[in-house]
């Protein structure tokens, strides 16, 4: 059971926004790549037999999946806030429309009729 504070929860999407972040950069490239220069030489060398291929499918699956789930966590964490500040500028801002708050949660008939009042009033 999670504490009322939140820090099992909070730790984890800090971990997996580090995780996200340290994928993207320049290292982890440059891991990637030595990654698969050592896989191909490796298999050069010994023969690309099928279970070679099937740890390369494998490991590559397992990686790709727990990644997917990283990415869409942080990428809802950080749209989430961006969000949150949007609409903190709508309801500061004299002369906004308060209709844009949270639009993003509305069904898209309605998203799309804001649009076109949006538009509209140019």
């Amino acid at each position: 059971m999670t504490p009322a504070n939140g820090q099992p929860r909070n730790a984890i999407s800090t971990a997996a926004r580090q995780v996200v972040e340290w994928a993207g950069s320049a290292w982890a490239a440059a891991a990637a790549v030595a990654l698969a220069v050592l896989w191909l030489v490796g298999g050069l060398l010994g023969g690309f037999t099928e279970h070679w291929i099937y740890i390369l499918h494998a490991v590559t699956s397992v990686f790709t999946f727990i990644m997917v789930f990283f990415v869409q966590h942080t990428t809802g964490r950080e749209s989430r806030a961006i969000m949150l500040k949007l609409d903190e500028l709508v309801r500061a801002t004299s002369g906004a429309r308060d209709e844009l708050i949270a639009a993003e949660q509305r069904p898209l008939h309605e998203q799309e009729q804001i649009e076109h009042r949006v538009r509209s009033r140019g």
